[in-house]
């Protein structure tokens, strides 16, 4: 008898009968030489899970198998008889029947499990189809539905993969008591009222130490029952035990996510602070130490952390979430998107956040709540930094694009103004075409982004733009006017002019064509209300007309814009009026008449007039601010500005006693006390100037980056550099970043002082110093006159001959010094 052909594909399910006994209805040979018949195992494993053996591994074997026309495979059945076949192919190959899959069908309506065994045979039969066996989750561990969805996404990447009978069935023993424990956690977590712990760090190394000698299989057994003894003995060392004793390799992942889960079950605003920090350093912890696809976290769990993180943490959290390849549900990514779009400094995480919604099935970037944090992400806040280039506006756009995202209105005005606000008007204009060919109608927050564009950068030509576009379509309202007075008066500010009667001169040039141009589109009388003479000079035909050179352009544009009549003029909103009071109030320059002007005010207020008393609702502090800057310009009225500034505070203090709130008396403002910095500053006040800054911390006021910079220009304009660079140094310790304004109240001082403030840094940053908080600091800033005043009192003490002695041995030193000089 001739040797028969064997296949490769034959030989591989040989070298399987070495393993386990052949099935002869499901592994048949292409010769047919060979049928056998083998009772069914009582534990089934599904097919996807067995590992075919390679190619390779099958050449390795091939040596070690017996000839072919010698294999006989005994008869494992007593029932069945063995079947001659022909040794000899006859040259037909059979297709090859692949092992049946269990019929999962069948197995879903199986009835209810009532022991682990059962659930356990039940989830191997599910054949990856877990979600058949939610419900008995459900009822044998007692888990809500989302909890059970969890155990259900946890058993499918605890089974991933091809691990034979024997593994899998111990895989599922360890779950199986895990979450026995954790249903018992489950009730205890409700309840749980846990004291705060602080373990030593001698403490967490010891039990490192120690955990770190067991072998890796020890660790794999207890851990999982050291949490479980932790948990119910003394949690407030849980978040401190795990970060002692975590390891991925030996740490099984649904344990984690469990903990974590349990953790984070009670609302964060119930817990104290200091464990509500652990807790979110924990998770923090867990996720840098995790390798990828290791942990998926609950998406509840990550929106309940969100809330108490700084969009720096938030950045961070998404990050590491992203790093371990987390899944992301689609609402949680649009979470992500709107806190980091909020910040100039993160919207590139932003636009990935949103581009990675998009990718997801069943997202729409273009849906509203999408395209309303795209419109976030392209907006900048007022006042915020400039963003660097990777996000710049133009390259967060064509990450959105590429998205998928069809820009609207709002967006692409979004856009503009970021363009205005970089100084970059001519491409807001390339948009604002864009915007007009796609046939959408500008409304009036487009020209006001565009009045605002030119306006910041004093650009005439798209000011003559913009209006001839308003004037056009007929679309003057206030907010538009606001903004063409605004130019006016942002101008005119520009000039820099340092002699106050020649810029007092040429602000009331300013103001008169300022309200020339109110009196075409406003009704004169509110405006009539805030000034002692009457408007009607300023319109009559006969009256001083000169308009300043550096405005004659802007003139030109508004010269022949056409007045309304009577019955079409607006209301002035509190904007409007703010503005005109600011640029008359700039034009004064007489203390007298300034004074008079803020006695008529306070008039009004006192009567109840309708129109102060809104511009005091909405604007709280801007009409003293307002007076307040230009009362501080001349020496004879200080002492009138620290008294209003008293004044305001003692009124505030009362209403806010009598009602529980201030409404018509606000306190001063960090820009109230700026001002008042300012204007002491001006006048060589340098003590003046400390003062007003402990009496604002004092007050529980937080100075602003321009309040610290008027200290810092102080300090040194009065020749103390030491508590300058201190200031200096106290704005770093605190996280606050110097400005434009910094840099040139240094850089204005003569050469020899620049070099010594460079020397001082550099020294004071090498020494560790305790500046303590705000309002400690601040009181250290009075040492400089607190030291003059002791070496005064000690030297009004002195008798006149112990001074004449230190006097004369001075000028010994000196002489001696100088002699040695000379000899050199």
């Amino acid at each position: 008898m001739s040797t028969p052909f064997i296949c490769r594909q034959c030989l591989a399910r040989l070298t399987q009968s070495r393993i386990k006994p052949l099935r002869s209805k499901r592994f048949q040979l292409h010769t047919q030489a060979v049928s056998t018949s083998a009772p069914q195992p009582p534990w089934v494993f599904p097919e996807e899970q067995r590992r075919e053996p390679s190619v390779e591994v099958t050449r390795d074997l091939e040596s070690q198998l017996p000839p072919s026309h010698s294999l006989l495979v005994s008869q494992t059945s007593q029932d069945e008889p063995v079947v001659e076949q022909k040794a000899q192919w006859d040259g037909h190959i059979k297709k090859f029947v692949p092992r049946h899959r269990p019929d999962v069908a069948a197995v879903a309506r199986e009835s209810q499990v009532t022991n682990s065994q059962e659930l356990k045979g039940k989830i191997l039969q599910c054949v990856g189809n877990y979600h058949i066996v939610r419900e008995d989750l459900m009822r044998m561990y007692g888990l809500s539905p989302e909890e059970a969805r969890h155990a259900v996404n946890q058993l499918e990447r605890l089974l991933w993969g091809r691990f034979s009978r024997v593994d899998a069935a111990e895989r599922l023993d360890l779950f199986h008591l895990w979450k026995k424990h954790f249903n018992k956690l489950l009730h205890i977590s409700k309840s749980s009222t846990e004291g705060e712990a602080h373990p030593t760090m001698q403490d967490l190394g010891t039990v490192k130490d120690m955990w770190h000698r067991l072998s890796q299989e020890k660790r794999k057994a207890l851990w999982p029952q050291i949490i479980v003894t932790a948990f119910l003995l003394d949690p407030g060392t849980l978040s401190s035990l795990v970060q002692a004793t975590f390891q991925a390799s030996c740490c099984p992942s649904y344990a984690v996510e469990d903990l974590v889960y349990l953790l984070l079950r009670r609302p964060l605003d119930k817990i104290q602070d200091s464990r509500r920090q652990q807790i979110i350093e924990l998770v923090f912890f867990l996720l840098e130490n995790s390798p990828p696809r290791y942990l998926v976290l609950e998406q509840m769990t990550i929106w309940k952390i969100m809330p108490w993180l700084p969009t720096s943490r938030v950045a961070q959290l998404y990050e590491a979430l992203k790093r371990i390849e987390a899944p992301l549900h689609p609402n949680t990514l649009l979470q992500f998107a709107s806190r980091l779009a909020r910040d100039s400094k993160f919207k590139v995480q932003a636009a990935d956040a949103i581009h990675s919604f998009s990718s997801m099935p069943g997202s729409d970037i273009n849906s509203p709540a999408a395209a309303s944090v795209c419109t976030t992400i392209l907006m900048l806040e007022e006042g915020a930094e400039l963003p660097d280039d990777d996000a710049a506006p133009d390259e967060l756009f064509k990450m959105l694009l590429d998205a998928g995202f069809r820009p609207n209105l709002l967006s692409l005005t979004a856009l503009m103004r970021n363009f205005c606000v970089r100084g970059r008007v001519e491409i807001a204009w390339s948009i604002f075409n864009l915007l007009i060919e796609r046939g959408n109608e500008p409304d009036d927050y487009v020209f006001s982004t565009l009045l605002n564009g030119s306006k910041r950068s004093l650009d005439v030509k798209s000011l003559q733009y913009s209006v001839d576009m308003i004037e056009a379509r007929r679309r003057w309202s206030p907010r538009l006017v606001n903004d063409l007075l605004g130019f006016v008066y942002q101008d005119n500010e520009s000039l820099g002019i340092q002699r106050r009667r020649q810029r007092k001169s040429i602000s009331g040039k300013a103001w008169r064509m300022m309200v020339r141009a109110y009196a075409k589109f406003f009704d004169l009388a509110p405006l009539q209300k805030l000034t002692l003479f009457p408007l009607e000079n300023i319109l009559a035909p006969g009256s001083n007309n000169q308009v300043p050179a550096h405005l004659k352009e802007v003139n030109q544009i508004i010269a022949p814009l056409l007045p309304r009549p009577d019955a079409l003029l607006m209301q002035p909103d509190s904007v409007t009026l703010g503005l005109m009071l600011k640029a008359h109030v700039r034009s004064i320059n007489s203390p007298q008449v300034l004074q008079a002007y803020y006695r008529h005010f306070e008039k009004l207020f006192q009567e109840g007039d309708r129109t102060v008393i809104k511009l005091v609702e909405e604007k709280r502090t801007l009409i003293h601010d307002i007076f307040l800057r230009d009362i501080m310009q001349f020496r004879q009225t200080l002492d009138s500005g620290l008294r209003m500034v008293q004044d305001m505070h003692n009124k505030a203090k009362r209403e806010k006693y009598e009602l529980g709130k201030n409404v018509l008396h606000p306190p001063p403002s960090v820009h109230t006390y700026t001002i008042l910095m300012n204007g002491l500053r001006n006048h060589w006040q340098t003590r003046g100037v400390i003062t007003a800054l402990n009496m604002m911390v004092k007050k529980g006021i937080e100075p602003s980056i321009v309040t610290w910079n008027i200290v810092i220009g102080t300090l040194l304009r009065a020749n103390h550099p030491e508590q300058a660079v201190r200031v200096m140094r106290y704005l770093e310790h605190i996280g606050m970043q110097s400005n434009d304004r910094t840099v040139r109240e240094v850089t204005r001082m003569p050469t020899y002082r620049r070099k010594w403030v460079g020397f001082l840094m550099r020294t004071m940053s090498k020494r560790p110093a305790d500046y303590g908080d705000l309002r400690v600091f601040a009181e250290s800033l009075l040492d400089i006159w607190k030291k003059r005043e002791r070496d005064k009192q000690i030297a009004d003490q002195m008798p006149m001959k112990t001074v004449r002695r230190i006097l004369k041995d001075d000028s010994e030193t000196e002489t001696s010094s100088t002699a040695s000089a000379d000899a050199t």
